[in-house]
């Protein structure tokens, strides 16, 4: 029984802490996605080529990429643990 009672305590620290990942994780493709969007609208305003700005919309198209690849990951992980 005791040890069944350690299993569930690190199970629920595991889920607490997956879902704050999640939650900086999708924080963090919000900020990139509102970001490049700004970004893409300033653009437009000034309707010429501007290479720091298509830089910085490469950058964040890039991240949001990435974070959305980590998010599939954990939420793959938390799947995987919650069986």
């Amino acid at each position: 029984i005791h040890t069944m009672v350690d299993m569930n305590f690190f199970k629920n620290k595991i889920k607490k802490f997956q879902e704050k990942k999640l939650d900086e994780i999708l924080f963090k493709i919000q900020f990139h996605e509102s970001t490049k969007k700004k970004l893409e609208e300033e653009m437009k305003k000034i309707g010429v080529k501007d290479e720091k700005l298509e830089k910085n919309i490469l950058y964040h198209s890039q991240m949001v990429i990435i974070w959305r690849g980590n998010e599939k990951k954990l939420r793959k992980q938390i799947a995987d643990n919650s069986e």
